[in-house]
């Protein structure tokens, strides 16, 4: 139904990309933290935000977060992965970005930074989270025999994080009914959902 409209955005949105910017370079570079952005503009979207003190401690909160979770687990950090989702949703190219993603011997981390003030998230029964998996599962596959996945939601403005954890079978499950559900997507005469 949405396929002919125009991509629009907010400011707010705009603001959570500035963050997630940040916090990418923030864990992509050593010796780098948040408050060194402070001051910075960023135009995200057609929106020009600037970073402020205010943006300093949920963002590195979120890096530090991450940061101990790659030293404690010993595991490999990939920053904002893009990652293919195409073969769960029937959309040849599509893709997700992921946050963070953690290989870490048998567990597979994803981490979500939501920016938002207002509604928690929670990381149990995230379909996002849980596709970002999928994919993550998919493309390292091969080189990691992953048993468990860990699924994060880190939202540092409402100092919440909601962590899930759920093995690869189960994950594989919902994976599924997530192709179940998509191809019924692609069906001419598919019911509109209200």
């Amino acid at each position: 139904l949405c396929k002919d409209l125009p991509d629009s955005t907010s400011k707010f949105a705009a603001e959570g990309t500035m963050m997630h910017t940040v916090a990418e370079e923030c864990l992509s570079a050593a010796g780098v933290n948040a408050a060194m952005y402070v001051g910075e503009t960023f135009n995200q979207d057609g929106h020009n935000n600037t970073f402020t003190a205010d943006h300093v401690a949920p963002v590195q909160q979120y890096v530090d977060y991450v940061n101990d979770l790659v030293s404690s687990t010993r595991g490999e950090l990939l920053v904002e992965q893009r990652l293919p989702i195409g073969h769960l949703t029937h959309e040849a190219g599509a893709k997700g970005t992921c946050d963070a993603l953690i290989l870490a011997g048998d567990t597979l981390y994803v981490v979500d930074l939501k920016g938002g003030m207002g509604v928690s998230v929670d990381a149990e029964n995230n379909p996002q989270l849980a596709i970002y998996a999928l994919a993550a599962l998919e493309e390292f596959s091969l080189s990691n025999d992953f048993k468990t996945v860990t699924m994060v939601i880190h939202q540092p403005r409402l100092s919440h994080v909601s962590e899930h954890t759920i093995s690869v079978t189960q994950l594989k499950a919902f994976g599924d009914a997530v192709l179940m559900a998509a191809a019924v997507t692609l069906d001419p005469e598919a019911p509109l959902v209200p």
